[in-house]
């Protein structure tokens, strides 16, 4: 596409009308106003279209963009890629100097930047005099980042363009534009903020690939389907793979269960050990007797061949059977302190008996693939991988436990307890309800933690420690045991 100068002082609208196109339910977004937001379901084209009218005025109209996000650790977490390919895209990479963290169109003299709100109100001054601030995935952006930020843009004439999938009712920017406006759809006859909620339904190009993966997920998992595709908020706990009131009627569960059932928790010991990443992670170890898990307690130490070593002597002087660890990243280290402390063991007390230590691959995957797991569907069918399978079934134990306590029929040889003198039991319990479910091609997913984190969730140390620890015994292979 060959851009001629004299389209530099056309309108917007008629740039955009030539050279990019612009779904009916965008159009409303090319006319001039303070604050243009855009929220709803995957697959409704926000990112790309704002990409598209925003490269436009940075070209045809030399706008300086700023774009933000809460948290921007590096040029990857921005949207500088898509402008990027949205430059290659129009073959327009002869009026951009593409450099490390801006783009510059050389015939206007527009900039595209891009930058993290969160404690950055020094820097944020200095965008005072740009056209545009663009805040993408805006549901976790803090109310003081947008006291800093809205004022911030003093250019006459200045926009801010906001971009976001709901999540949280409660949630700053959705409370700000949505549930509590803040700002009138006109001041002084003029349009002043635009609010629309765009969902996939608006997309007349949505790609065949969404369309299944939007059509599974729908038969599969309509809640979820209501909030991915159609941008529906969700408490804090309808998308949580084990629900609250399942974890919290699990608690002590093994004394009702007897008392009521004659049903006991009888089996080895087992546990379950998560080793610490790097920065403030934590080392975490949860042990359980048959159903009932009676230990739950986690401790910094960044080396992990010395995490590894405490926890295969405590293991070893309480009578471990099995210990499931993770066997990828960090964690995989701690394979040689055990095989070290295994060697020691076997050269000075041959006949002491000692726990197996059994590698945990997340990504691996899922155990028995051919089994149906519900409604005819195999677990092939179902999970991704093996964490999603591991996390599906203490989440199946749990709802089981809740509904033998509630008079359902229940399952007894799938039942689920926390002893309520576990040491971490209230950090163990509100982890476990952390991690939502998810769907990538079609099968079920966890939530990832770099996901988590961008909600303000930590790393769930003890709840990881906790599914490995109920983790499917066939679900190792012979030579990761240790």
């Amino acid at each position: 596409m060959i851009i001629a100068p004299q389209y530099l002082n056309l309108e917007l609208t008629e740039v955009a009308s030539e050279f990019t196109e612009i779904f009916p339910a965008y159009e409303e977004f090319l006319q001039p106003a303070r604050f243009k937001v855009a929220y709803g379901g995957r697959g409704s084209a926000k990112t790309r279209t704002f990409v598209s009218i925003l490269l436009n005025n940075v070209m045809y109209h030399g706008w300086r963009v700023a774009c933000f996000r809460e948290i921007m650790k590096s040029i990857e977490d921005s949207v500088y890629q898509e402008f990027v390919d949205e430059i290659y895209r129009k073959n327009l990479q002869g009026f951009f100097k593409i450099i490390k963290n801006s783009i510059v169109c050389s015939i206007s003299g527009g900039i595209i930047k891009f930058d993290g709100l969160l404690r950055n109100q020094q820097k944020l001054k200095g965008y005072a005099g740009f056209h545009c601030a663009w805040v993408e995935e805006a549901e976790n952006v803090s109310a003081d980042s947008w006291k800093y930020l809205i004022p911030t843009l003093r250019l006459g004439g200045s926009e801010i363009w906001v971009s976001f999938n709901p999540d949280d009712a409660l949630s700053a920017t959705y409370q700000m534009f949505v549930a509590n406006r803040r700002y009138p759809d006109y001041v002084d006859g003029k349009r002043y903020c635009i609010v629309k909620k765009i969902n996939y339904t608006d997309n007349p190009r949505f790609p065949e690939e969404l369309r299944i993966d939007m059509e599974l997920m729908k038969e599969n998992d309509f809640e979820m389907y209501q909030h991915v595709y159609l941008g529906e908020c969700v408490g804090n706990s309808a998308l949580a793979i084990i629900k609250p009131m399942w974890i919290k009627a699990a608690i002590d569960a093994h004394k009702e269960l007897y008392r009521r059932f004659g049903v006991k928790h009888t089996g080895g010991l087992i546990g379950g050990f998560d080793v610490a990443d790097e920065g403030a992670d934590a080392n975490a170890f949860v042990g359980r007797k048959g159903f009932l898990t009676e230990v739950a307690t986690e401790w910094k130490d960044q080396d992990p061949n010395t995490a590894a070593r405490r926890v295969f002597n405590n293991c070893l002087n309480d009578g471990y059977d099995y210990v499931s660890y993770d066997n990828i990243g960090v964690g995989a280290g701690a394979k040689g302190a055990i095989r070290e402390e295994v060697n020691k063991l076997a050269e000075n007390q041959p006949k002491k008996k000692r726990p197996q230590f059994r590698g945990f691959v997340a990504n691996a995957s899922v155990v028995s693939p051919l089994q149906e797991y519900s409604e005819g569907k195999k677990n092939e069918d179902m999970f991704l991988n093996l964490k999603a399978q591991a996390w599906w079934l203490v989440a199946d134990r749990f709802k089981n436990t809740y509904d033998a306590l509630q008079g359902k029929p229940f399952n007894k040889d799938k039942l689920i307890a926390i002893d309520s003198n576990c040491d971490k039991l209230d950090k163990l319990t509100a982890e476990l309800s952390q991690p939502r479910r998810e769907f990538k091609d079609g099968k079920f997913s966890v939530e990832s933690k770099k996901d988590m984190a961008k909600r303000g969730v930590v790393s769930p140390n003890l709840a990881d420690a906790y599914i490995m620890a109920y983790a499917p015994e066939n679900g190792f292979k012979l030579e990761n045991l240790i």
